[in-house]
This record gives C-alpha cells, sequence and structure tokens, in this order.
C-alpha cells in the first residue's frame, strides 16, 4: 500500500531519525566499563534529541557491532530488547530496528518491544565487506506470522552497503521481486556505504516499477537533499547527516537534527 506511512502516521513525507547503538554485550568495541548503563544511557538522550527536533519516529541499530553476524547471538538479542525499552519508555515516538545483518532477530526485537516496522535484507544474494550474505528473509516473515505481529512494516533494502549485489538485474527489476517475492511492505534504496547520497534516478526507477509500494532512501539523507529526494520518495532513514562532524558513529547533533526537520517542512 503505497500509503502505509502516510496512513499509519499522518504524514505523507516520513522522517526515521537512526538511533546507532554503542556496541552491545559480546562485540568487540564493547566497552565493559561503560556496561549496560552507558549504551542505554547514550540511546535514551538520542531518541530525545530527534523527539524534540520533530522527527516522525526513530530506528534503533546495532551499527557498532561490526563485523556483522548474520543470525544473532542471545546476549546480543537480549541486550537491544533492553537498550530498546528503556529508551523508549516515556518517548511518545513510534519505533523500528535494524539488527545488521539478521531480519529474523529485527522482527523478534521489534515484536518484543511494541515497534512498528524493521529495515532488512529479505530477498537477494551480497558479497563484499560483509562477506557473503543470504538473507532468511523467508524465516523472518514466517517469525513474524507465528507472532502474529503482521502490524511490523518490512522495510526490504534493494541496493546493498558495502557490498555489490550478485543479482545482476536492475535495481527496479530486484525491487519488484522484493515485493512480490519477499513480500516487502516497502522498499529502500541507498548509497554505497553509510552516509552515501541515494541515486535520484535509480529512486525515481524503483518508485515507477512498484507503484503500489513505499519506496524509503536508506542513506545519505541531509537537509540540503531531502526536498530533491522528496519528488520520488515517500519516507526517509536518517542518520549520519545529523551527528556530530557527520561521522555516522558519532553522537546526533542536535542543531543538524533541527535543521534536517525544518529543510523538510520548508
Amino acid at each position: 500500500m503505497k500509503t502505509l506511512f502516510e496512513s499509519r502516521y499522518n504524514t505523507p513525507k516520513f522522517l526515521i531519525g537512526m538511533v546507532h547503538t554503542l556496541a552491545l554485550p559480546g562485540a568487540p568495541l564493547y566497552d565493559r566499563t561503560g556496561g549496560m548503563r552507558r549504551i542505554v544511557a547514550q540511546a535514551k538522550a538520542e531518541a530525545r534529541i530527534l523527539r524534540d527536533a520533530g522527527f516522525h519516529s526513530v530506528m534503533y541499530c546495532n551499527e557498532s557491532d561490526m563485523p556483522y553476524e548474520s543470525v544473532m547471538q542471545p546476549q546480543t538479542i537480549a541486550a537491544m530488547t533492553e537498550v530498546i525499552a528503556e529508551a523508549q519508555d516515556g518517548l511518545g515516538l513510534p519505533h523500528g530496528v535494524n539488527m545488521l545483518i539478521d531480519p529474523v532477530a529485527s522482527v523478534a526485537i521489534a515484536h518484543a518491544t511494541g515497534g512498528e516496522f524493521v529495515r532488512c535484507f529479505l530477498t537477494g544474494s551480497y558479497v563484499g565487506d560483509l562477506g557473503a550474505v543470504v538473507p532468511d528473509g523467508a524465516r523472518a516473515l514466517r517469525l513474524r506470522a507465528e507472532l502474529a505481529a503482521e502490524n511490523i512494516a518490512l522495510i526490504c533494502n534493494v541496493t546493498p552497503g558495502f557490498s555489490i549485489n550478485l543479482d545482476t538485474r536492475p535495481v527496479p527489476n530486484a525491487a519488484s521481486g522484493a515485493v512480490f517475492l519477499g513480500l516487502a511492505d516497502a522498499v529502500c534504496v541507498s548509497g554505497p556505504a553509510a552516509g552515501v547520497e541515494a541515486d535520484l534516478a535509480a529512486i525515481e526507477a524503483v518508485a515507477a516499477k512498484v507503484p503500489d509500494t513505499p519506496v524509503v532512501v536508506g542513506t545519505g539523507v541531509s537537509a540540503q537533499n531531502i526536498n530533491r529526494l522528496a519528488t520520488a520518495a515517500d519516507a526517509f532513514i536518517i542518520g549520519t547527516s545529523i551527528k556530530i562532524d557527520q561521522q555516522t558513529l558519532n553522537a546526533v547533533d542536535p542543531a543538524r537534527a533541527d535543521a534536517l526537520v525544518r529543510a523538510m517542512a520548508a
């Protein structure tokens, strides 16, 4: 349904602000001294900055857990569930989950925390910095059905980051397959890496190919380009451009977050 975000959230262009959590327990970069207290405090603070700036929602992602696992460990799932529950307490915004690169864990955590959407890979196969990735979209969709959690919208990546797609079909064809075979509720077009702007022509081509499905832009959205991208896209996942010094793993910069929302409103 093309109007998924508008019908759910009463806005024609949906802004999703990223909360990139600090490394979770078990990850190589986990801060054992700060522990879970530091992770929770950071996530709560950034979620509130995004809310106060006027974002429509937040999405929690384990961006600092590199190298990423295609099947999450129990401690990772437990930790992110706790972080989101704490950060969402009293926030008053809907939220999503993006557990890199495990769609099953994303659905499970979203269900446990009341999440309303996940960003994930459901179809295709990829190779690159993440290794060889063949996402288990079938299991993710079956888990959603088993949990009676069809309210969790699946935003399917149709362009890979830090990788190449082994499927050599044009991106619009991959998007069509993600909708038809992957049962994606929305498709996400991104640049080749975090913070890199997506190609507007590709976004437009995908939107034309799947006219009944929302198109989300997943990387490189900024105050400078959001209105241009909004001519073809329905929703925006925003992280790097609103961080201090525009570095993906830095904290959210309140001034940059405010500027982006003002640009969209203008």
